[in-house]
């Protein structure tokens, strides 16, 4: 265990010795000259935020992946190995220590 916990320590500090990439060249030179957004008031941001409207299709859109969440987060509860394979994998481990 002490092994595996020094050789851990020894790729996370080696990874921090890496060089960042240059990120300057991914901002296309357009982007970089281009004038600094206008902002608006605050009034004028609220006022179109009441045209977005929430319709029955949105509702029972919502509703649809929140089943779905549900459900997959209660098959998620549930064992990802059965209780055979489990004590199977436990055996050859305790064989092997």
């Amino acid at each position: 265990m002490l092994r595996l916990s020094l050789a851990f320590t020894f790729v996370a500090l080696l990874g921090a010795c890496s060089d960042f990439p240059q990120l300057d060249n991914a901002v296309s030179p357009a982007a970089k000259n281009a004038p600094y957004p206008s902002l608006i008031p605050m009034d004028q941001a609220l006022a179109n935020a009441q045209d977005v409207q929430i319709t029955d299709e949105t509702v029972s859109t919502l509703n649809g992946r929140m089943n779905g969440l549900k459900n997959r987060a209660t098959r998620a509860k549930h064992p990802v190995i059965d209780s055979e394979t489990r004590n199977r994998l436990q055996d050859a481990i305790n064989r092997h220590q």
